[in-house]
């Protein structure tokens, strides 16, 4: 008798609890943001979906460069799919599926690996066309590489399918369970679960190494390495290939900007519930900055539209000995190459 009472009174409370939360409703900022979060997601879906399809009609994937933005495309459209539906869910404050919380931190750690690895392809890709531009280096080669990226990608983030809830199962009591079971399948917040509260500092670290530190280091060995060899003809083909630097520069930045803060946020947080937090607060800033890194792709993209989405074409057959060794011997001028590579520069008329 007096187990049944004390299990009604925690009923009774939580029921309050779960209440008071639901008439507290969201802070300006948060709502802001969700539909910021909208907006930004709607703008970046449309321009990637219409980048895929530029590339995928025109038949683009011929050239290496297509190849990697494909796949950048590719990853911000996957985010953008899962990320519309949870933010307006958020924005409602309706109930979400636990499928559309697991879904969502899942897509959204599949697009996260993904960037940061075709950027750490795309830049191997290019400076070795500086450093040795006598290795041709195919676009059926990278496309072997970028489907691994993407293997990696799918098999190291399914943790992201476990650890992430609505509910946590070891703080609901069978009585709640029986009035309502649908806690378990329908909630207003995804989080990390706290039955896994010893992993998750664990699993975050390791985030943050492979997502983030690992790909910065690599290229910024990279970057170290084209910098010491400026001399001689490594000189004069890094003042040929500037074009293609400064593109990955830029891609570059818009990686560092949109994902450090996201980085660091994810790591601070960690699976903190309160919005109210500090850490809170700046993990949905940061997220938000992270959204728009499909937009900055996109404004880079047609920054450098003469190098990115251009189709190859073979030398004819027509075209002298004199003119085709020439194409092969020499570097072009600064003013001519118009950002093509030596390698690219060969499959052109």
């Amino acid at each position: 008798m007096l187990n049944m009472n004390n299990s009604s009174i925690n009923v009774n409370v939580t029921s309050s609890n779960i209440s008071e939360e639901d008439e507290k409703g969201l802070d300006g900022y948060q709502y802001s943001l969700f539909v910021a979060n909208i907006v930004i997601c709607l703008l970046n879906l449309t321009g990637n979906i219409c980048v895929l399809v530029l590339i995928c009609q025109r038949r683009l994937l011929g050239r290496t460069t297509n190849v990697f933005v494909f796949s950048l495309a590719m990853s911000d459209a996957i985010c953008c799919v899962a990320a519309i539906p949870y933010n307006a869910m958020l924005a409602l404050e309706r109930d979400m599926s636990v499928y559309l919380c697991k879904g969502y931190f899942y897509a959204l750690c599949i697009s996260r690996t993904a960037v940061s690895y075709t950027v750490i392809l795309l830049t191997t890709e290019k400076i070795l066309n500086i450093l040795h531009p006598s290795r041709f280096i195919t676009a059926g080669r990278c496309m072997f590489f970028i489907s691994l990226v993407w293997f990696f990608s799918v098999a190291y983030n399914v943790w992201t399918v476990v650890f992430y809830t609505i509910y946590d199962y070891d703080k609901i009591t069978y009585i709640e369970y029986m009035m309502d079971s649908s806690k378990i399948l329908y909630g207003k917040k995804c989080f990390f679960s706290h039955r896994f509260k010893a992993l998750r500092g664990i699993f975050l670290t390791i985030d943050f190494v492979m997502l983030f530190i690992l790909p910065c280091a690599i290229i910024a060995i990279e970057f170290c390495v084209i910098l010491r060899k400026q001399h001689g003809t490594i000189k004069q083909r890094f003042e040929t290939y500037y074009y293609i630097m400064r593109f990955i520069f830029f891609i570059f930045l818009v990686y560092i900007i949109c994902h450090l803060p996201f980085e660091i946020g994810t790591l601070v947080k960690g699976g903190t519930r309160d919005p109210n937090e500090i850490s809170g607060i700046f993990y949905e800033m940061s997220l938000t900055l992270y959204y728009t890194r499909g937009v900055l792709y996109l404004i880079v993209y047609m920054y450098f539209k003469q190098y990115v989405c251009r189709r190859s074409r073979r030398l004819n057959a027509s075209n002298s000995g004199h003119q085709i060794n020439r194409i092969y011997l020499e570097l072009p001028v600064r003013g001519q190459c118009r950002g093509l590579s030596l390698n690219e520069l060969r499959l052109m008329k």
